[in-house]
């Protein structure tokens, strides 16, 4: 699918939202992900995805405030800010961890904990994360 987004297009994530709904979130490097951009991108996704036998409803839209890191290079893009990170296997009995992601590198990222501790979790065992960033700074 990635092949028939405009040039500078990133696909963050695609999920199934409610039921058949395909849910497609966008960002770009050379504009807002607006109204326009995202009929534009919908126009030309729908016949390449009817052509892989996709038939249902699909929304495009932004990756919003709180934007889904699904990549390694997510990570590497926002360190300095703040992430809320949920691993599948618990870690010292921990699942979910809050805080400003230090460094990253190719397997692992280290995130810097409210309490002041950091954290070293390898990308594999991430089961989501967002960033958190706070609107009323």
């Amino acid at each position: 699918m990635e092949g028939v987004l405009p040039e500078g297009t990133e696909l963050v994530e695609a999920r199934f939202s409610g039921g058949p709904l395909l849910t497609l979130l966008l960002d770009r490097e050379d504009g807002p992900v607006d109204h326009e951009f995202c009929s534009r991108v919908a126009s030309v996704v729908a016949p390449a995805v009817e052509a892989e036998g996709y038939d249902g409803p699909i929304e495009v839209s932004s990756p919003g405030i709180e934007r889904p890191l699904t990549r390694p290079e997510h990570f590497r893009r926002f360190v300095g800010h703040q992430a809320k990170v949920r691993i599948g296997e618990p870690l010292d009995g921990r699942r979910n961890f809050t805080g400003v992601i230090e460094r990253a590198s190719e397997d692992a990222f280290i995130l810097k904990l409210s309490e002041g501790a950091e954290v070293e979790l390898p990308f594999g065992s991430v089961t989501r994360a967002n960033l958190k960033e706070d609107i009323y700074k």
